[in-house]
């Protein structure tokens, strides 16, 4: 910095000037005139926001014109013929309205702990929620997850403002503030306690309950005043999300959140550390039925209604934009029509032959769902399930199972158990025992219309249905699909992406998957080269996992993600996808959807079951129009229904066939036979039958034909009145004949000569497909015995050995054989046999005087007579017999021994006959 005199002076008039002044002067206006501004907008705005708001308070509807307990009307599902099939009503819907001295205090403070902790003291909003909700959303960039809605407001918003669901932005934030108005006048007019008991008796609870008393029966199967504080703070922590938190489906999710309650509940003072110690160590899940227990005063709801419920609240939550809460609400209570697509004369069929025990091959068993409650001599509860009943045998019984003959014999392995479980001093809670049996083993039955989605019958289970909402096998209970996945998740990929055809071949040979498990074919066998065709009609395991292998699991997963099932995860993506194994199964609905596709020339359509729901007033509320996407090629689509068309004519699928019908499908068994299935279609229907036990039990072998049966019968009392159909070939199909053990072109003279018959076969193949090369698996060779190599020139003929083999294949196999060995690929040829025999020259006779009667023979020899000595033939014999055994009939090779011109006649023998003599041999 410099600070000379003249720089001084420079400085000084610098800040003096004119120019400096006025840009000073300019720059103080200009900010003050900006902060006017800013003032004036503060002002302006806040007028019309507060304008705005008045507005919105005085749109609000009045307090003393709504009423925000639980009420409603009648609704009711039809048929597809317009027919009445189930009324849904709040009195008979799972909810049964208590008044707040029926609620144990441990209930209420749960509840308020966890939605409200503020309740009794705010005024119907909750300032310090808000304003913590609000810079929790600022901290996390702006995204406002936490909420901080009273159950003032949630009661609210779920009895009085479902008008307004589904809004967003301005309309979303004028709903909000009419919420929060709302809630502050009613806290003027309405007790706490009031306002508690309706909020109780109204959140939906999951499980299709509505209020605590209904979740009360559903989960513990007493009366919401017998809840203690653990099964208390299980129902208080569904309320966040009925869903995810649900206790039967989610029970681990749902143990966090009840350990959340349990801590606010301890925080806020309304239980001792000791009780909240005590209830943790509860274990409260074992409790909880497994099988719905319905105390509906009417006749339960059949599998069908269950199941369109289920999918109406789901098209309420993501279509119109309910919550959970009013999606139930509204069917029960907002009477609507839903308009099902159940057809009852299929849904009669399937009933009757799912309890016909005639088409079951053993006698029906028996399980149960079992739970008892025990006050030990100390006072303290201990609580046991059937799930502890098999711990208890499983140490010294291992296959101990709760399947038995007869209800009798199950409630007496019961009264067995509890009698060795009881100590002295034990005493039962009332009403801490209870038991459910179930037939055994279960079925389930999905029926679709592959051309519209409609979904036409199901049975989720066989025996009486004893209450609404109970376990629905055809859409709850995921199970392995087993073969069934083969032409899903291999073939069907292959054939319509991956250049494959069903001719394409694979070496059904010993196989290790690629982490070092050994895999094998269901019979133990191996068949060599073999067609996915065959593959498809006779469920080979090699095959299938070497196709997807080649084609990667990956594109497998993708495929089937797209033929809409919706419960497998990333860890599914490995060779063993192939067979259907995978970690959660797949639902009876959803695959019968996937076969549905393939007969509807792949075009995947979501099973609907129904097609509209009218409002109270007959207005349409939602048009459940078709859902499609494509999933394969129309000629994938059609050739895989002509393989699987074999599997029922000439397959694993034989018993199915009920005979006036054109059916493709395919069958599916799982280890130790736990799941049997059959999914298939024919140009009408397309049908799949689960068979197996509830505990996941093995099966005989017997019972896998328990689907096969079901499905012959059901689909063949359906279809009695339907006229012939046929699946319709596409355009863009053509047929070749091709070799079965290459899937190439077959060779005449090679493929028809395999010595197990002829290996040529026509196929069915996709425009562009057909192969162009020929079959490179068989081969014509001719083998030398002595050395067991290609025969040479030199190999005499009894020991050429001619025919047609197979090349490339594995020995332990059916090819094997047959097979031409890999050296004898290579061209290796005898080396037994080099070269023909050469035989000696005999010397010439040398010309002397002789008597005649040597010259005579002399002249005879030279002649090609015969000779007298037999030894002088010594070399000639034996070159007649090295001839005879080399089998090629000539002489050319001894051309020098003129004694040998007569041995020509050996020229016309069989390489497999005796030596020809040779002309003028003595006898």
């Amino acid at each position: 910095m410099k600070y000379g005199k003249k720089n001084v002076l420079r400085k000084e008039k610098k800040i003096t000037s004119t120019a400096s002044l006025v840009r000073r002067k300019f720059s103080v206006i200009f900010f003050k005139t900006l902060l006017i501004c800013f003032l004036a907008a503060i002002v302006i705005g806040g007028c019309a926001g507060i304008g705005i708001f008045k507005g919105i308070i005085d749109s609000a509807p009045d307090i003393s014109d709504i009423d925000p307990s639980p009420t409603g009307y009648l609704s009711v599902v039809l048929d597809n013929q317009g027919n009445q099939t189930a009324k849904l009503v709040a009195s008979g819907s799972n909810r049964v309205y208590v008044t707040l001295d029926e609620i144990p205090k441990d209930l209420q403070h749960a509840v308020v702990a966890i939605e409200d902790e503020r309740f009794y003291e705010h005024n119907g909003i909750d300032l310090k929620g808000i304003i913590r909700a609000g810079l929790t959303g600022i901290g996390n960039g702006f995204h406002f997850s936490q909420g901080a809605s009273t159950i003032t407001q949630q009661l609210l918003k779920n009895n009085v403002f479902e008008g307004w669901v589904g809004q967003s932005g301005m309309e979303k934030v004028k709903r909000k503030i009419q919420e929060q108005y709302l809630a502050i006048e009613l806290s003027k007019i309405k007790s706490k306690d009031w306002v508690l008991e309706n909020y109780l008796n109204t959140i939906n609870l999951g499980q299709n309950t509505l209020g605590v008393q209904s979740a009360s029966r559903r989960y513990f199967g007493k009366d919401v005043s017998e809840l203690t504080l653990s099964e208390s703070a299980v129902i208080a922590g569904i309320t966040k999300n009925p869903s995810a938190y649900n206790p039967v489906s989610h029970p681990k999710d749902n143990a966090k959140r009840r350990k959340q309650v349990l801590k606010n509940m301890k925080d806020q003072g309304y239980i001792s550390d000791r009780q909240y110690k005590d209830a943790l160590e509860d274990d409260v899940y074992s409790r909880i039925q497994q099988v719905n227990i319905e105390y509906a005063a009417e006749n339960p709801n059949s599998y069908f209604v269950d199941a369109t419920i289920d999918q109406v609240v789901q098209d309420l939550v993501e279509k119109k934009g309910y919550t959970d809460t009013q999606a139930y609400k509204a069917i029960y209570n907002s009477g609507l029509t839903i308009e099902s697509t159940q057809d009852m004369g299929i849904q009669q069929i399937c009933d009757e032959e799912v309890n016909n025990l005639e088409n079951y091959t053993t006698a029906p068993q028996y399980s149960f769902s079992y739970r008892l409650t025990v006050e030990q001599a100390d006072g303290t509860l201990k609580n046991y399930s059937d799930q502890t009943m098999i711990s208890y045998y499983s140490p010294t019984r291992p296959d101990y199972s709760l399947n038995f003959p007869s209800q009798e014999e199950a409630q007496a392995a019961i009264d067995a158990y509890k009698a060795e479980i009881l100590k002295p001093g034990d005493t039962i809670v009332e009403g801490g025992e209870s038991v459910v049996f179930t037939l055994q083993p279960q079925t389930a039955v999905t029926i679709i219309d592959q051309y519209t989605g409609d979904v036409k019958a199901i049975v989720g289970g066989r025996g009486d249905k004893s209450g609404s909402r109970t376990l629905n096998r055809a859409t709850d209970t995921k199970r392995q699909p087993g073969s069934t996945f083969k032409v899903l998740a291999a073939f069907a990929p292959a054939l319509d992406t991956a250049g494959m055809t069903l001719a394409t071949v694979q070496d059904d040979a010993p196989f290790t998957y690629s982490n070092g498990t050994p895999l094998r074919n269901y019979d133990d066998s191996y068949r060599g080269f073999t067609t996915i065709r065959y593959a498809i009609t006779k469920s080979i395991n090699v095959v299938t996992v070497k196709t997807l292998t080649d084609i990667s699991p990956q594109t497998g997963f993708d495929y089937l993600k797209n033929f809409g099932f919706t419960t497998l995860t990333q860890d599914d993506v490995v060779q063993s996808l192939a067979l259907g194994g995978i970690t959660q199964g797949v639902t009876n609905l959803e695959l019968t959807a996937a076969y549905a596709t393939m007969a509807n020339k792949g075009t995947y359509t979501k099973p609907r079951f129904y097609t509209r729901i009218l409002d109270h007033n007959g207005n349409v509320l939602i048009d459940n129009t078709q859902e499609t996407h494509t999933v394969l090629k129309e000629s994938t689509a059609f050739l895989l229904t002509s393989a699987m068309q074999d599997v029922v004519n000439v397959g694993t699928g034989g018993a199915v066939n009920f005979g006036n019908m054109p059916i493709a499908g395919k069958t599916g068994t799982t280890t130790k036979n736990r799941d049997a299935l059959f999914s298939g279609y024919t140009p009408y229907y397309t049908c799949s039958v689960w068979c197996g036990y509830d505990d996941n039990s093995p099966q005989d072998g017997a019972l896998t034909a328990n689907p096969k049966t079901l499905w012959k019968n059901i689909m063949g009392r359906l279809h009695e009145n339907l006229p012939y159909k046929d699946f319709t070939q596409p355009e863009g199909i053509t047929a070749a004949a091709v070799c079965k053990k290459s899937g190439k072109l077959a060779v005449e003279g090679l493929c028809d000569a395999d010595p197990r018959g002829s290996m040529v076969e026509t196929e069915y193949f996709a425009a562009g497909t057909v192969p162009t090369e020929y079959c490179d698996h068989h081969v014509s060779a001719t083998i030398c015995t002595a050395s067991g190599l290609l025969a040479n020139e030199f190999c005499p003929p009894e020991n050429r050995q001619g025919g047609v083999y197979i090349v490339g294949g594995s020995p332990n196999t059916e090819d094997g054989p047959y097979l031409l060995s890999a050296s004898l690929s290579l061209e290796n040829y005898c080396t037994v046999h080099t070269a023909v025999p050469v035989i000696p020259e005999i010397p010439p006779v040398p010309e002397i005087d002789q008597p005649n009667n040597i010259l005579e023979n002399q002249n005879n020899t030279e002649a090609g007579g015969q000779r007298e000595d037999p030894e002088k033939e010594e070399g000639n014999g034996n070159g007649n017999e090295d001839e005879n055994n080399g089998g090629t009939g000539e002489t050319e090779g001894n051309g020098d021994n003129e004694g040998n011109s007569g041995n020509e006649g050996n020229s016309g023998s069989e390489p497999d006959g005796p030596p020809a003599e040779p002309e003028g041999k003595n006898p």
